[in-house]
């Protein structure tokens, strides 16, 4: 229930949820998804949002990258999706947004590990698929706030 009384809107914290369990594989896909949307951000800081997410992209696949659920890898992970997730979802999203953040971030690592240890495929290469995968996962979860995806983003 909302402070007023009123239930949670289902879809907006289905949303937050969705743009949380992006969050848990890249931190900054859920600020990323909502500059995009032009919901984040203003100017230069909408840039440096969608550029932070660019980054971020590079940075994972380099080899001394700390695992994601190290302790500041993944507090960062439950902050930055608590955030965004409240920001389409109130209190409600930011909550499940936290917990989707976190239980995406321990599956994707031990999906990550599992599928190049079974398949041998290369780590970046399935970084780049966890990649797209929380990309088109943020920008799902933002669909609804409407203003067209930056730059050709979805």
């Amino acid at each position: 229930m909302k402070a007023d009384g009123r239930p949670h809107d289902r879809a907006a914290l289905a949303d937050a949820t969705l743009l949380g369990a992006a969050g848990g594989l890249r931190t900054s896909a859920p600020f990323a998804a909502l500059a995009a949307r032009g919901r984040a951000g203003h100017g230069l800081g909408r840039w440096a949002l969608l550029g932070g997410a660019a980054g971020e992209v590079v940075v994972d696949k380099l080899p001394r990258t700390p695992a994601r659920t190290s302790p500041p890898a993944l507090a960062g992970r439950l902050v930055a999706a608590s955030l965004a997730g409240g920001r389409i979802g109130g209190a409600g999203g930011a909550a499940a947004a936290c917990a989707a953040a976190g239980l995406s971030a321990l599956a994707g690592e031990r999906a990550r590990r599992a599928l190049g240890a079974r398949t041998g495929v290369p780590d970046p290469l399935l970084g780049a698929a966890e990649d797209l995968l929380a990309a088109g996962a943020a920008l799902a979860a933002t669909r609804r706030l409407g203003g067209a995806p930056a730059a050709g983003l979805g």
